[in-house]
């Protein structure tokens, strides 16, 4: 790194030079150089034949760059090398002997190639074997010459094997610190694309949010007041008639294609955080899969059916602690009896899932089912939606999980454009009769005007669900005038009990009884002007 900056300052920034390629001109420059120095050393100091001097130097200086391909065959053919050219001459008084200083350079060089190149372990052996080696050459030779001293061999080995293990331990210690730079560097950049990958996914998120809350609804409320107009304006001419028809067509066209504009922006594959959650609803279905699976579970419901007075977040909620507990039992109570039970008849849904002993865990293990982190998720979905949870053992030695998670109830005084637009359309290809279609708008438009649709959840907003008081007003004069100007005599409509509709609002909503006053004084009004306005036609 050090040469590659050196360079890279006196080369232009297209022409950098790669850090591989300087480490092998390194390399086989420092081959060439120890292949002279070593092979000189070996001929003149210690008198080796030079046929034999110059074919093992060329072998170990060789190995130098058969190290950094192949460390392990470079490790073996070095320490051969090793231990085979000192024994080519005399031992020599005074002279380096077992480690010549060539070829301990050459050594030690090769030691640290292999240490950053391949494994620890390898040049760790090749550090043992080349001390391994040098103390048996220095045997033979004391062997050879008993009346040398053996202790210049040892302070020899001694010498190398420092130098050498320093060596060592630096490169392994740089070797490691270039793999954990890597793998952070690695990770870095994996946290970088999964920012960005959650980003996108974001971004897509809101704006198919802010198209189907904006864009969408108000091209509803475009074809609903399109569809209706020729029947709240009965004297239009049939231009403007056509001209309504085609604003329908091109709004009905638009909203087509917003809804598959929508499904691409929030489909995609690589997250799951997009896709649609399990409803209360579907308990059923998930415990007919797992009846289907041969799993030995029963379902019972009782009290009144949850449509829209149950909170998405409390239908989720219910809806993951029956998949857990469900879960828990075939997983723990191998060949039990499961039977669910669900009461939704007072102001709560009571959810209790029961199993039998089965073939199941001990007495040991029932304490880890305690520890199991399930039931801690199982509190804290009930918990977050108001509810509570409750678990224990059974008297025949089964478990049993019951949870009790509020309702709620919706404002029964806000209405939905969406059930008017239903209301109005059919109204509008019945066809039948021109009265007929006539009185079902005028029916749609007193529905509307007494809120006896529930509001859904993308229409939250009141100015999003509401419309303007006075459109409304007109299109309920309108109405009128079109079915006295018809002939038709139909009474009012008597206005629905508010509490039959909502069997809890009187609990939960105290502003069903003012709904209930507002929609009677509403249906007493549009009988009088009703008659007034076919009198006066009349006598027109």
């Amino acid at each position: 790194m050090l040469f590659s900056k050196l360079f890279d300052r006196f080369l232009p920034p297209g022409r950098r030079l790669n850090p591989e390629a300087l480490a092998w001109v390194a390399v086989i420059l420092a081959a060439i150089g120890m292949l002279a120095v070593e092979s000189s050393i070996a001929v003149g100091v210690h008198e080796a034949p030079v046929a034999l001097a110059f074919t093992i130097a060329v072998f170990h200086a060789g190995s130098m760059p058969l190290s950094m391909l192949r460390p392990l065959f470079g490790a073996i053919v070095s320490v051969i090398a090793c231990g085979a050219l000192p024994l080519l001459g005399p031992y020599i008084a005074g002279a380096p002997w077992p480690w010549m200083v060539p070829m301990m350079i050459t050594q030690i060089l090769i030691i640290l190639i292999i240490g950053l190149r391949a494994h620890w372990g390898v040049a760790l052996a090749a550090l043992l074997a080349s001390i391994a080696i040098s103390a048996a050459v220095a045997v033979i030779g004391y062997m050879q010459h008993p009346e040398s001293r053996a202790d210049p061999s040892i302070v020899n080995i001694v010498v190398f094997a420092c130098i050498a293990g320093g060596f060592y331990v630096a490169a392994v210690i740089v070797q490691q610190w270039h793999l954990i730079r890597s793998q952070l560097v690695q990770e870095k950049e994996n946290t970088a694309e999964e920012h960005s990958k959650r980003v996108v996914v974001e971004e897509k998120t809101r704006i198919a949010r802010e198209l189907h809350d904006i864009v969408a609804h108000s091209m509803s409320i475009i074809n609903i007041q399109a569809s209706s107009a020729p029947f709240r304006h009965p004297n239009i001419d049939s231009d403007v008639e056509k001209e309504f028809e085609d604003i329908s067509v091109s709004a009905r066209h638009a909203l087509t294609e917003m809804r598959g504009l929508l499904g691409v922006l929030r489909n995609d594959d690589s997250s799951q955080e997009l896709a649609p959650q399990p409803k209360f609803s579907e308990i059923e279905g998930l415990v007919k899969k797992a009846q289907a699976a041969g799993v030995n579970v029963t379902m019972e419901r009782s009290g009144e059916p949850l449509d829209r007075s149950l909170r998405d977040s409390t239908g989720l909620a219910g809806y993951r602690i029956v998949q857990e507990a469900l879960s828990n039992a075939i997983r723990h109570a191998t060949e039990s009896h499961i039977h669910i039970k669900v009461d939704s008849g007072g102001a709560a849904v009571w959810i209790s899932v029961v199993n039998s002993a089965g073939k199941g865990p001990s007495e040991a293990a029932k304490n880890e089912v305690h520890r199991h982190q399930g039931l801690i998720g199982m509190r804290e979905r009930a918990a977050s939606v108001g509810g509570e949870l409750r678990t224990g053992w059974t008297s025949d030695g089964g478990f049993e999980v019951e949870a009790v998670l509020p309702l709620a109830v919706a404002d029964s005084h806000t209405s939905d454009i969406r059930d008017t637009g239903d209301n109005n359309s059919g109204s509008q290809n019945t066809g039948d009769s021109e009265s007929g279609s006539r009185s079902a708008v005028q029916s749609g438009a007193r529905d509307h005007d007494r809120g006896e649709h529930a509001p859904r959840g993308d229409a939250a907003n009141g100015h999003d669900s509401t419309v303007n008081a006075e459109e409304v007003n007109a299109e309920e004069s309108n109405a009128e005038e079109v079915g006295a100007e018809a002939g038709t005599s139909h009474p009012a409509k008597s206005t629905p009990n508010l509490d039959q509709s909502n069997p809890n609002s009187d609990q939960s909503n105290p502003r069903s009884d003012r709904a209930g006053q507002n929609a009677e004084n509403t249906a007493n009004r549009d009988n009088t002007p009703a008659q007034s306005h076919g009198g006066e036609r009349s006598n027109a």
